[in-house]
């Protein structure tokens, strides 16, 4: 079943990077999660891009998280590591282990391994259906913001296959 997720997402999600990210100290959920939103605005401004993400967060053996990165482009995987390690585990070179995302390897899978595990909180950005490749029209209402938010993504995507190499 997760394979067949997995499989399906990757064909209509532009995903970039994969990412395992923990701390050198005890966080707690909500200070982990915090950290997470504060290190994709760090990202979306070093990059100039809006990010959609589908993360899940561990508890054992230490509390940690696994991300997947949606993106119109490639990311620079080096910088993401390094702004992780800074915000919350300057000395801790294991803090952040990022690699561009492979196709194939059920990367997303991972990350919804245990769905109905309680003991694992997995989550997504509310602008993940706005990367989508092949996307029907949604029946649900949208605030101005939503759309504008949807105009830029679609825009970005555009741009980047208009000019790849940018």
């Amino acid at each position: 079943m997760l394979r067949q997720e997995n499989d399906f997402l990757e064909t209509v999600l532009p995903l970039r990077v994969f990412a395992t990210l923990t701390t050198a100290r005890r966080f707690s959920e909500e200070r982990l999660r915090h950290a997470f939103d504060e290190w994709i605005l760090g990202i979306q401004a070093h990059q100039r891009l809006t990010l959609g993400w589908v993360r899940s967060i561990e508890i054992g053996p230490q509390r940690h998280l696994h991300a997947a990165l949606v993106a119109a482009c490639a990311l620079d995987c080096e910088y993401i590591a390094a702004l992780w390690r800074q915000m919350v585990a300057p000395r801790y070179v294991d803090a952040a282990e990022v690699k561009a995302y492979r196709r194939g390897l059920c990367g997303l899978g991972y990350i919804l391994k245990q769905l109905p595990d309680p003991c694992e909180e997995i989550q997504f950005s509310e602008n993940l259906a706005a990367f989508a490749v092949k996307r029907e029209p949604s029946g649900f209402r949208t605030t101005s913001a939503q759309r504008r938010q949807e105009r830029r993504i679609r825009a970005q995507i555009g741009d980047h296959f208009r000019n790849p190499l940018q």
